[in-house]
């Protein structure tokens, strides 16, 4: 499903990494989940305020980390069927600004949504997924 609004100006105006090191993927054709070594995907829908403030606080902590060794990518939920999603990810995703930590093209992290008590799993799953020794998270 080709999209019509391009949410890159909005992924940089919104992230506190620099826009260089951030990857976002506007046809999920072009996206392979196997490929990623050790990276962070954020689902992004543009018009969701849930998104926009998962895109804030999770650059915005992750900055202050040395993240340069991982790959940052922001995948507009619009390029993606729900059959898509589930083909790819083996699940379906709301615009809530779902994030996934990746190591060696599989999940072993995850949040649903953004809330004050997420800043520590944020920063826990990051700091595992640089070390190479994450755990599994909810």
């Amino acid at each position: 499903m080709q999209t019509t609004f391009d949410i890159g100006p909005m992924v940089r105006k919104y992230s506190a990494v620099c826009s260089e090191q951030v990857e976002v993927i506007h046809d999920i054709t072009t996206f392979h989940l196997s490929e990623i070594a050790r990276g962070i995907v954020l689902m992004f829908a543009a018009g969701s305020g849930h998104s926009v403030t998962a895109l804030q606080r999770l650059t915005g902590l992750i900055s202050k980390l040395n993240v340069e060794a991982l790959e940052l990518k922001v995948i507009d939920i619009e390029s993606m069927t729900e059959q898509d999603m589930i083909r790819v990810f083996g699940r379906v995703f709301h615009g809530y600004g779902e994030t996934l930590w990746i190591e060696a093209g599989k999940v072993i992290a995850q949040l649903e949504a953004f809330e004050p008590q997420s800043e520590p799993l944020i920063l826990t799953y990051t700091k595992q997924l640089l070390a190479g020794r994450p755990e599994r998270g909810h």
